[in-house]
């Protein structure tokens, strides 16, 4: 017997979900948003919620973000945690509504420390956490901190997830999976924003942050990044005492940053620490590609050097060596006022649906640059043009990448705290330098020959896989399965561009394995050497230029022939 194909059978899983989809819409409904779900064909279920409610909404004269922040907030964790998402995607979410959404938090009332202690010994099978603290250091709607010692008397911090919790956020998850679907079909105003895309991003972001393991993991690689770093202070993961519901690590004491009064106090200076703080934020975003993404002062605390001590790595931003490249060129673009450099720049970070307005789009980026980047350049507000920015290319329906927005609310939040710490500072100042420092390195031949070695052995690895990919269409060709006319003119011309397109192919080849060869000579300082390096690397290097220039004059003089 198949199962009904309404909109509600769609929305419950064949009505599983139905009692929690009532209550979801109850709280829409008291809060003013009944109209959302009879517009996305839900109006039965949408009735008996009004029927709970009693037909009373809660005073409309508060704001529509705002009753949707306090909607949310009494849905409970999902939903709070959705809203938190929502703040960082000003892509998809008018200002207003990200103003409220930032504000929510996780007001739930901490579970007690023999709760605590009743889960570790059940995961943990042991007494491995002694003397653990009667009250949390943080809690919040997903798990909560507290102190303890291990059996050795090393302080350490328990991180615990509150127990049931899964059962719950799965089925929330669903039914909000549902309502993405729903959106999608009956919001065309909602079309451009890819709702169940959206839904599926949330819901890899949320289940991240559930498992404890992979906060383990992210927090032991930038203990790698930052192992010989005097700056930086990262945690000690205890890891086999780590489980998905359960965290433990090395209790990090400091001053907390947002704070520059007390730091003076203890001798610190707020603006080297603002500094500090500018330079590593930038250093990870732009350079490294690995960020952490949720910089709030709770997070960071200040040691003396001044140190700064990173921790909870819940919801950490990845940037790869394309969008890091693009972000280069769109500040280099925003810095020169060039609304083409702006718009390529632009287009390189996103995937579009359809071929914008290119030329539409550079006039309105000139607008922009006209309105935003006037005067002496010290004077910008990097995260508010970069907001302003992802805005524009929302208007013009252009897909961000969430970890790019991401990015983008954790620079504002460093920014903010830069300004906090010292109203006379300027984000903008820090980030020439080390931009600098990334466009030097890139004019290096260190650099050019990471570039060359990393795409000669792609393109080595394509030419080793090239015969399996052409076996099938060579199977098609031996059973004369594969058939048609093709006319081709001037036969003999066609057998030499062939040819030349052969030889250069060989030629390219020639000049990858050089390339890689030396290097790999070069950093294994093979004997004989020339002044402290490998002859036969300085050799190899010296054949691929020449391979090198012999190839770009060939094509250059046929170019010209042409």
């Amino acid at each position: 017997m198949s199962l009904p194909s309404s909109p509600i059978a769609r929305m419950t899983k064949a009505y599983r979900h139905l009692e929690r989809l009532t209550d979801i819409i109850r709280i829409m409904v008291k809060f003013g948003f009944g109209d959302l779900f009879d517009r996305l064909g839900l109006g039965d279920i949408l009735v008996r919620a009004r029927r709970l409610v009693g037909l009373t909404v809660t005073d409309s004269r508060p704001t529509r973000p705002r009753r949707l922040r306090q909607a949310l907030s009494e849905m409970g964790v999902v939903f709070v945690k959705l809203g938190q998402y929502l703040s960082t995607r000003q892509d998809v979410l008018p200002h207003e509504y990200i103003e409220e959404f930032i504000l929510l938090q996780d007001a739930i009332p901490p579970i007690d420390a023999a709760e605590v202690s009743r889960i570790l010994a059940e995961e943990l099978e042991s007494d491995a956490v002694r003397d653990l603290s009667e009250t949390p250091l943080a809690a919040a709607s997903v798990g909560q901190v507290h102190a303890g010692f291990l059996a050795d008397g090393r302080e350490v911090v328990v991180k615990v997830r509150r127990p049931g919790l899964q059962k719950q956020i799965d089925t929330d998850l669903e039914i909000l999976a549902e309502l993405a679907e729903q959106a999608d079909r009956h919001l065309s105003f909602l079309k451009f924003i890819h709702a169940p895309d959206l839904a599926a991003e949330f819901r890899r972001s949320l289940n991240s942050e559930l498992n404890y393991r992979r906060e383990a993991v992210n927090i032991e690689r930038f203990g790698r990044i930052y192992a010989r770093n005097p700056d930086v202070k990262i945690p000690v993961v205890h890891n086999s005492l780590c489980t998905e519901n359960i965290l433990v690590m090395e209790r990090i004491k400091g001053l907390r940053i947002d704070e520059p009064q007390t730091l003076r106090q203890e001798g610190f200076d707020p603006t080297a620490v603002a500094r500090l703080a500018s330079r590593l934020a930038l250093e990870q975003m732009v350079q490294i590609g690995l960020f952490h993404a949720d910089p709030h002062p709770g997070n960071i605390v200040v040691q003396p050097g001044p140190t700064l001590a990173f921790m909870d790595f819940g919801l950490v931003g990845r940037l790869d060596r394309r969008t890091r490249t693009g972000l280069l060129s769109l500040a280099r673009g925003v810095v020169r006022r060039n609304p083409a450099a702006v718009v390529r720049a632009m287009l390189s970070l996103v995937k579009p649906d359809e071929e914008p307005d290119r030329e539409g789009l550079e006039m309105e980026v000139e607008v922009f640059l006209e309105n935003h980047v006037t005067g002496a350049l010290k004077n910008l507000r990097l995260g508010q043009i970069l907001r302003d920015v992802l805005e524009l290319m929302s208007q013009h329906q252009l897909r961000i990448p969430p970890n790019l927005l991401l990015m983008v609310k954790a620079l504002s939040q460093y920014e903010s705290l830069g300004q906090k710490l010292d109203p006379n500072f300027k984000f903008v100042e820090e980030a020439e330098p080390v931009v600098s420092r990334i466009y030097r390195r890139r004019l290096s031949p260190g650099f050019w020959l990471e570039v060359f070695s990393r795409h000669g052995l792609e393109a080595l690895g394509f030419l080793e896989n090239l015969p399996a990919e052409l076996g099938p269409f060579r199977q098609m060709l031996k059973s004369g399965r594969l058939q048609g006319d093709l006319v081709v003119k001037d036969v003999d011309k066609l057998s030499q561009s062939i040819n030349q397109a052969s030889y250069r192919l060989s030629f390219a080849l020639v000049l990858a394995a050089l390339v890689i060869g030396s290097s790999v000579v070069i950093h294994a300082k093979l004997p004989p050497f020339w002044r402290g390096l490998p002859i036969l690397g300085l050799a190899g290097f010296l054949g691929a230029g020449v391979v090198g220039f012999w190839l770009v004059w060939d094509f250059l003089r046929k170019y010209k022939d042409h």
